[in-house]
């Protein structure tokens, strides 16, 4: 999936007409979704090191924060598509460029002690039928691709 730096209209690096540099961008407050991850290692992307951060619990609140011209960042291209072609969202071109992250899906093990934990790890009905879904492409257009645009409160 196709991440592209995006600010407000009247963020000061809309009006950049070059790449913006990362010496630019660490001028500038970042806005980034927490790592939900519970038992590994907090993982950190796109921010840099000394960079002032606005943290919020998701992607649509992340978009939400940078069209209200809270900070700026890497959004993925198909949830900002309509805010981008409504001008809500500008499109700046970066030295490090436009990012390719590769998603996964991940699921829990049984924990240690549970029934079932010692064994090779069975996927129940519903799992499977997930995964199944997964695979077809009409689902993973459905959830890549078609979004409508975040809904603001007072906007």
């Amino acid at each position: 999936m196709e991440f592209l730096f995006a600010v407000a209209p009247h963020h000061p690096l809309a009006a950049a007409t070059a790449p913006i540099s990362d010496a630019e961008l660490l001028r500038h407050r970042a806005v980034a979704v927490a790592d939900s991850a519970q038992r590994l290692t907090p993982l950190t992307v796109n921010l840099l090191p000394g960079q002032d951060v606005l943290t919020v619990s998701s992607m649509q609140l992340k978009i939400e924060a940078q069209l209200r011209c809270m900070g700026c960042g890497f959004v993925p291209e198909p949830l900002a598509r309509e805010h981008i072609a409504a001008g809500r969202l500008v499109v700046k071109e970066t030295q490090r460029g436009a990012q390719h992250p590769r998603l996964a899906y991940a699921w829990r093990s049984p924990a240690a002690g549970a029934p079932g934990a010692g064994r090779k790890p069975q996927l129940g009905l519903a799992l499977r039928w997930w995964i199944d879904q997964l695979e077809s492409p009409t689902t993973r257009a459905a959830l890549l691709e078609h979004h409508s645009a975040v809904p603001l409160a007072g906007m």
